[in-house]
């Protein structure tokens, strides 16, 4: 399980890279490493669903998982927990010269989201899980990496208390897929990986803010994806 660990080394070191550059990064610099991480998810995207071993149990899969996803207000949920803890951590910040307590809530809950609710944070720990490959996770605390130094120029090195709820997060969904690993066929994996796929593709789709894609809605399709593709592999394969 070294995945999880290492994805909350590179959002604490992030956050220190952060804090001692300060506001000096410029909004044109954001925004471009921003597109590049995008550009990285819709790649990461491409490679996973080529690794699908069959449609339609997938399809399937999106489906059921996003409409139990928004029937659950997972997204939304979500999001008013960040916002919650963010009131919590704001009390404890003092000093001149901080950001308006709206701007910091924003930026808070949108980095909580990213670090701790993200697709890449729920199938990283995942396939780890399943097949014991960290390849996802590493990536994953590169961006974080990244994402930590920017988010804490501006609201500070307090960005860096999300590496403890995001390795408890991790840890407890790589635990759950090493207890299904015995019951997983090659088929299993490879459409699970499809899914997860699909739902990176949709990630770098809103990230590039041309749709408003319900990422976290679609998550629960992470769990209807391999029973699915075992059904369909039974019945329906030839």
């Amino acid at each position: 399980m070294i995945g999880p660990f290492i994805n909350s080394v590179g959002i604490v070191t992030g956050s220190l890279a952060g804090v001692s550059l300060g506001r000096g990064l410029s909004q044109g610099y954001r925004d471009k490493i921003f597109n590049v991480f995008s550009c990285i998810t819709l790649g990461i995207g491409v490679f996973m669903v080529a690794k699908g071993h069959a449609l339609p149990p997938v399809i399937i899969a999106i489906l059921l998982g996003t409409l139990l996803g928004e029937a659950l207000r997972i997204e939304g949920n979500v999001m008013e927990l960040a916002l919650r803890s963010v009131s919590l951590l704001r009390r404890k910040e003092s000093g001149p010269g901080k950001l308006p307590d709206q701007t910091f809530r924003d930026q808070f809950a949108v980095v909580t989201g990213l670090f701790c609710a993200s697709s890449l944070g729920v199938m990283g720990p995942m396939q780890e899980g399943l097949s014991g490959d960290a390849a996802l996770l590493l990536v994953k605390a590169l961006l974080d990496f990244f994402t930590a130094m920017i988010f804490a120029a501006n609201i500070g090195g307090i960005v860096g208390v999300l590496a403890l709820p995001q390795l408890l997060v991790q840890s407890t969904i790589f635990l759950l897929a090493t207890a299904v690993v015995p019951f997983i066929s090659p088929a299993m994996l490879g459409d699970f990986s499809a899914c997860g796929g699909i739902i990176m593709l949709g990630t770098a789709v809103r990230q590039f803010r041309l749709v408003e894609v319900p990422i976290l809605s679609m998550l629960p399709a992470l769990v209807f994806v391999m029973p699915l593709s075992a059904l369909w592999t039974r019945f329906f394969a030839s």
